[in-house]
């Protein structure tokens, strides 16, 4: 396939998070609270988890119907009640992120190329499905080196 390179970087930022940010993450005691300090950890975390829901259930729609209702992924996600109600924890969030990811990667990883290179109106404007999921790695790379900062910035909790 001439897109396993955006597969893998989609898959990659996953087993990052998972295997190297997690054990991290986890000595944290500090968080911040995800909505009231965005800057936070957990700030950080909700808005990865909120960007992937949306881009997730933007490629269902572009997929099925050429088109999006969804103008901007960046946007709070519409996230069931119950969903919520599980807490905004940093496992929960990563959870939430994983499970999004991983309906992206199942809905476009055995598309034909002609859809890869269909252009559709995205939440970041007009280009195609290629273009939009590369979208999703920079920004990725970009959230992943917020998180290291942030991890490195702070003092180890005693």
């Amino acid at each position: 396939m001439a897109d396993r390179d955006v597969i893998d970087a989609l898959i990659a930022t996953y087993r990052e998070l998972n295997l190297t940010l997690r054990p991290k993450l986890a000595q944290r005691e500090v968080w911040g609270d995800p909505i009231r300090e965005p800057e936070s950890l957990a700030g950080i975390l909700y808005r990865l988890r909120n960007r992937e829901l949306n881009a997730s259930q933007a490629i269902k729609e572009m997929i099925r119907t050429g088109e999006t209702a969804l103008s901007d992924d960046e946007q709070e996600a519409m996230v069931a009640l119950h969903e919520t109600a599980l807490g905004l924890a940093p496992n929960v969030l990563l959870s939430q992120f994983g499970t999004a990811r991983e309906a992206t990667l199942a809905m476009v990883r055995d598309l034909p190329d002609e859809v890869w290179q269909q252009e559709f109106n995205t939440p970041r404007g007009r280009m195609t499905l290629r273009r939009y999921l590369e979208t999703l790695v920079e920004r990725d790379r970009v959230v992943l080196q917020a998180i290291q900062s942030k991890i490195g910035s702070q003092a180890p909790a005693s």
